[in-house]
């Protein structure tokens, strides 16, 4: 998968999620938010190291 295509599934599955979530609370079911935060930041981090490893595969 090519970087920028990675970086659109990513985004797009962390809003799909985070409307998900939204609607979720809404209907007054209890969200834990240091596991949400734990896999947005998670998936952030990856996101950056799969980047750095295309970047890495260019300089190389």
């Amino acid at each position: 998968m090519e970087p920028v295509t990675f970086g659109l599934v990513a985004i797009g599955v962390a809003g799909g999620s985070l409307v998900g979530v939204t609607v979720m609370e809404a209907y007054g079911i209890k969200i834990n938010q240091t596991a949400i935060n734990l896999a947005l930041e998670v998936t952030k981090y990856g996101g950056m190291l799969y980047l750095l490893k295309h970047l890495w595969a260019i300089f190389i």
